[in-house]
């Protein structure tokens, strides 16, 4: 998984997004890599799980209009005007569906409430979501017309020509030639359809009706309509044809009437409720019901256009959902990876810990020397929201501070890489050609080079190298590690001389924002204590990973460690101050006091 997203991350399509990144926050873009990288292996999971929530409670909330503007009280069946001297007041209808019949996406309500609250009608509604016209369980049409009381009074008997056979791609059978309840297979739409118009005419002995969806992409949906206008000839029973009502699909295309391409909201029932109750009124009194004043359902190769655009803008929709789940999951996590990095929340950094409000030292025996401080993300104070550990020395001790950082940089003079050849970090920006940026005649008096032992050459990008028997610059190898720090003691020794500061102990699995190694690390500072043994005065090192006195009372992890430290590699100001800070110091009164 690591290498999944070392891959996409460190890819040449993200280099410019990186570029970016990492020139706002002052690092290299290997850093911010690698910040990817270790943000989603850290809390991918937990920011995934997250993301997943948050999505199917919009699905849930989308799915059944619950802020759908359609669906405010405003709509509802008993804020609706009372149709005055109604001819289907008191009379009985039966209504036979799923869920548009149901009102699924309307908490409830369909236009069966409303014309039984505007008309003071009495409607039973026997609506289950889901099911279908086709007799394939105890919730179809048929199972349930079979459970309603033979003796329930009714005037008129509704259907619902369901949308769910179609969207199962259940077969559409053809007509019988029979009338009797024997005849009709149904396991097909066909046979289903005449099996519940047969069974409502024995049962009842009431006129049948049945109504569509308003107009949607759907070839399989339109073939049943045709099929349910083939059935009516036979059978002489009324259809409220919905999916050839150019006034009402053209109202569906909106929002707030329809929530998704199937359901209507309290507001699309509205829109409806007249045209069925014209409808009820035409078949009491024997009349036929009228047909809609304007057409607009498609046909042939029109409506196949139709459905092959939404079905491509559905897919298209969904991979953009999926990316943008991704960006949200990589984005957080990375972000929380970036607050617990650079100790954004940390108790470490608080201002009680600040430079600024130190107490100064007015006897310092460094009082008025100059430092020059050499380093990467440590030295820069990347876990103390970029405070460098200069800061503090200048603040107490009263010296002056040059400061050459940049995070994510190495000692050795590489064009380094991560991972199987991935990222890279120039050589350009190694330790070396940015000290030598500073010269006799641009910084006439430092008294002391600061360097940092970059945790950077730890990652396996390059050699730690050996100590040489020379002096002499040009013999050093400036790609190892070693050889670059006797490159930096070189070039300084002749006005200002080098101290090497060491970090403090990590463990491998600490580190997945870079992947340092300890095990290198320590055979680094094992390097640095034979450079000091060679350059005698001109170099010294200060090992914080081998001062078993720091570590008395802390304990890798703990409480304590993680005020002092906002990872593994950086320290907080609370680290910089009073667990790094004294032994720094006293190092700098040995030097130059």
């Amino acid at each position: 998984m690591l290498n999944f997203w070392r891959a996409i991350f460190y890819s040449d399509l993200l280099a410019p997004v990186f570029k970016a990144v990492a020139t706002a926050l002052g690092v290299t873009p290997q850093v911010c890599k690698e910040y990817c990288t270790s943000g989603v292996m850290m809390y991918g999971l937990q920011f995934t799980i997250i993301v997943l929530i948050v999505i199917a409670a919009i699905v849930l909330i989308r799915l059944f209009g619950l802020l759908n503007p359609g669906n405010l009280p405003k709509y509802n069946p008993g804020n609706m005007d009372q149709v005055k001297n109604s001819p289907l007041k008191g009379k009985r209808f039966i209504f036979l569906g799923s869920s548009v019949t149901k009102g699924f996406a309307s908490f409830g309500k369909s236009f069966v409430d409303m014309v039984a609250a505007r008309n003071g009608a009495v409607c039973v509604k026997e609506a289950v979501s889901g099911t279908t016209l086709v007799d394939n369980g105890p919730k179809s049409y048929i199972s349930r017309l079979k459970t309603i009381d033979a003796k329930t009074p009714c005037d008129v008997f509704v259907c619902q020509l369901s949308t769910n056979d179609a969207t199962k791609k259940l077969p559409l059978g053809k007509l019988s030639a029979g009338t009797g309840l024997a005849d009709f297979d149904t396991k097909t739409v066909y046979g289903a359809i005449e099996y519940i118009i047969a069974y409502a005419k024995e049962t009842w002995d009431c006129p049948v009706v049945f109504y569509t969806n308003p107009f949607y992409a759907d070839e399989k949906y339109a073939a049943m309509v045709s099929a349910l206008k083939e059935i009516a000839g036979k059978w002489e029973i009324s259809v409220v044809d919905f999916w050839n009502d150019g006034e009402i699909s053209e109202l569906c295309k909106k929002g707030s009437y329809r929530n998704d391409q199937i359901h209507p909201t309290k507001k699309g029932y509205q829109a409806m409720t007249p045209t069925v109750e014209a409808a009820l009124a035409c078949v009491l009194t024997g009349k036929a019901v009228p047909a809609p004043k304007k057409s607009i359902a498609l046909t042939g190769d029109a409506l196949k256009k139709k459905v092959n655009g939404r079905r491509v803008k559905k897919i298209v929709l969904r991979v953009l959902a999926v990316i943008l789940a991704i960006l949200v999951v990589v984005g957080a996590s990375t972000v929380q990876q970036l607050v617990t990095v650079t100790g954004m929340k940390n108790e470490g950094n608080s201002d009680k810990y600040a430079p600024e409000v130190q107490a100064a030292n007015p006897d310092s025996p460094i009082k008025g020397k100059t430092l020059l401080w050499l380093g990467s993300s440590v030295f820069q104070g990347f876990g103390a929201g970029k405070t460098s550990p200069a800061a503090w020395i200048d603040a107490i001790d009263g010296t002056n501070s040059i400061v050459e950082v940049k995070g994510g940089t190495l000692l050795a003079g590489v064009e380094a890489s991560i991972g199987s050849g991935l990222g890279s970090v120039s050589s350009s920006d190694s330790y070396l050609p940015r000290l030598m940026n500073h010269t006799a005649e641009t910084d006439p008096v430092v008294d002391l080079v600061v360097v940092q032992l970059s945790t950077n050459d730890s990652k396996g990008q390059c050699e730690t190298g050996e100590v040489s028997a020379s002096f002499d610059m040009d013999d050093f190898e400036l790609t190892t590690t070693v050889g670059a720090l006797e490159a930096i003691t070189a070039y300084s020794k002749e006005t200002w001389g080098a101290l090497v500061i060491t970090g403090t102990q990590f463990e491998d699995e600490m580190t997945y924002s870079g992947g340092q190694n300890k095990d290198i690390y320590q055979l680094m500072i094992e390097r640095c204590h034979e450079l000091d043994e060679k350059w005698g005065d001109e170099f010294s090192v200060l090992d914080l990973w081998h001062n078993d006195v720091m570590y008395e009372n802390v304990v890798t992890g703990d409480t304590l460690w993680r005020s002092y430290m906002s990872d593994a590699i950086h320290p907080t100001k609370k680290g910089y101050l009073e667990w790094w800070g004294p032994y720094v110091e006293e190092r700098l009164f040995e030097l130059l006091g």
